[in-house]
């Protein structure tokens, strides 16, 4: 049973900050300083609408990506040229580029 209780001063930012993490976490701000303090795992954090459409967005972006390498499997498994090093390094750079976006949503 907690029966302790401890203060602690913030600003209004930090106030604000914490109770945004707390919320997206599903915690109460109490338990949310309780976990950080004592190196407790945090549950995942939620999507909200502005990461679901950036989501939405990238997988948009990775059928395109999969769009070009099935062309460019069909052309090399026909036997005809596939175009050169551009159109293969354009693919690998959208791959790239997918790929740093999704780490940046990860927590």
């Amino acid at each position: 049973m907690r029966v302790r209780i401890v203060r602690v001063r913030t600003t209004d930012t930090e106030f604000s900050k914490m109770k945004d993490i707390a919320t997206a976490r599903g915690l109460s701000i109490s338990e949310l300083i309780r976990r950080a303090a004592l190196g407790t795992r945090m549950p995942a954090r939620a999507f909200d609408a502005t990461d679901a459409a950036l989501l939405a967005h990238m997988l948009g972006g990775l059928g395109r990506v999969g769009g070009n390498l099935n062309q460019l499997v069909r052309l090399a498994n026909a036997g005809r040229p596939m175009g050169g090093d551009v159109d293969l390094s354009q693919v690998l750079a959208d791959v790239n580029a997918l790929r740093s976006r999704l780490r940046r949503l990860l927590p």
